[in-house]
């Protein structure tokens, strides 16, 4: 990932989490039309409060018109219907 948070710093972290975003897009790290890690699985990487990382995507949706959904869905192994009989 490419998050590097520091809970100790002044910046609140939910800032802290849409600077590293901005930057990892103007870095050419994540592309533009990328889809972004999701809430839950950034939560759980930097150890934080997915609430926190809700915040942080809610705010670059407002301010950049990022996109929350994912479509067309995920598919995870052992989700939805089974392979056969």
């Amino acid at each position: 990932m490419f998050f590097n948070i520091d809970p100790a710093g002044g910046l609140a972290i939910y800032e802290q989490v849409v600077r590293q975003m901005k930057f990892a897009v103007a870095a050419s790290v994540l592309k533009p039309t990328e889809l972004v890690p999701s809430v839950r699985e950034v939560a759980r990487e930097l150890a934080i409060n997915p609430n926190t990382v809700a915040r942080a995507y809610r705010q670059l949706q407002s301010r950049f018109a990022a996109r929350a959904c994912r479509w067309p869905p995920a598919r995870r192994p052992g989700a939805g219907a089974s392979d056969g009989p």
